[in-house]
């Protein structure tokens, strides 16, 4: 029964990630519109951070004893987090399309790919290198018909910095190796993102949001669901699978924003929608399947090496007793 409950939790994952991180882009947008983005942002980060803290002082969840533990952890908020989400606020802001915008940030699966394999020693077969590829190539896809449109240089630029800072806090992540509670170790990433953000909040249109239902709406949403759900279930896809492995689920994010931005933000969806989706489909089934065959490969290995090295611990351990009988009987 475990297996079977593991296996079903192994399918369910990854599809409640890409919903989740799916509607960070719908609600992230009505909430811009309602409100000051990164007023809206810090708002996020600083209800996050005391729905969380309060749930880890509540379940008693252990905090982090190495004071090094916490500076990475908060370095790592303020990648995934600041660097991530403000940058990519103040894009949209300068006109940079969000179908676009969600474009280049669908390209951190190939950067995490690419630098997991120097960095980490992680080998990537040559279907997750094709299934990294169809990836990329389904969003392209699949915003074929949204990609039209202008928006500042700096605003572009603000967009390729979203993205590294994405990847970079995805390969700390990973390279880091902190073996945390997820409590404890996303409020003290949260309380990083919340310092940082705060004072940017202060400079670019304040920390006032208005009392309506869009905005206040949207902040509870992003808040709980998308600071606290989403980032917790991607540090468990890293756990169990690799770092290109992991976020090539974010390849089927735009599609599927673009589809469920029919009934909730009213937009139109094309044909190109759903050919996307398919190409991106197979592109993450073939890095997926890749990643369980390198895995399994490994532990085979690792069995076989114990395999080996057991019979001549077992022949070194003899060699003692084997010199003693001859000794005695001489």
């Amino acid at each position: 029964m475990t297996a079977k409950i593991r296996s079903a939790a192994g399918l369910a994952l990854p599809v409640v990630f890409v919903l989740i991180w799916s509607s960070g882009y719908l609600v992230g947008s009505i909430g811009a519109h309602a409100g000051p983005p990164l007023g809206l942002l810090a708002w996020r980060f600083v209800i996050a951070f005391a729905v969380l803290a309060t749930i880890s002082l509540a379940t008693r969840a252990p905090w982090p004893s190495a004071p090094r533990t916490y500076l990475h952890l908060l370095a790592i908020g303020i990648l995934l987090q600041t660097v991530q989400f403000a940058t990519l606020y103040l894009a949209l802001g300068m006109g940079v399309p969000a179908g676009l915008s969600s474009l280049i940030l669908s390209a951190c699966p190939l950067v995490v790919g690419a630098a997991a394999v120097p960095l980490f020693g992680e080998r990537l077969a040559g279907a997750q290198w094709l299934g990294l590829a169809l990836g990329l190539a389904g969003v392209g896809i699949s915003l074929t018909e949204k990609l039209a449109g202008g928006g500042k240089l700096a605003g572009y630029a603000l967009v390729a910095l979203a993205l590294a800072g994405f990847a970079a806090g995805t390969l700390y992540q990973k390279a880091a190796g902190l073996k945390v509670d997820l409590r404890t170790g996303t409020t003290v990433q949260l309380f990083g993102a919340m310092v940082t953000t705060i004072p940017l909040a202060l400079l670019h249109g304040g920390m006032h949001l208005p009392l309506t239902f869009p905005a206040l709406g949207s902040l509870v949403w992003l808040a709980t669901v998308n600071s606290i759900g989403s980032f917790t279930l991607l540090f468990i896809l890293l756990r169990m699978r690799g770092g290109g492995a992991a976020t090539s689920l974010l390849y089927l994010v735009p599609p599927v924003t673009a589809l469920l931005g029919v009934p909730i933000l009213g937009q139109s969806v094309g044909w190109s929608v759903f050919a996307g989706m398919a190409v991106s489909g197979v592109g993450v089934v073939l890095v997926l399947r890749g990643g369980r065959r390198t895995q399994e490969e490994r532990t085979t290995d690792e069995e076989d090496a114990a395999r080996t090295a057991e019979p001549a611990r077992s022949r070194a351990r003899d060699v003692p007793v084997r010199h003693y009988a001859r000794s005695a009987n001489r």
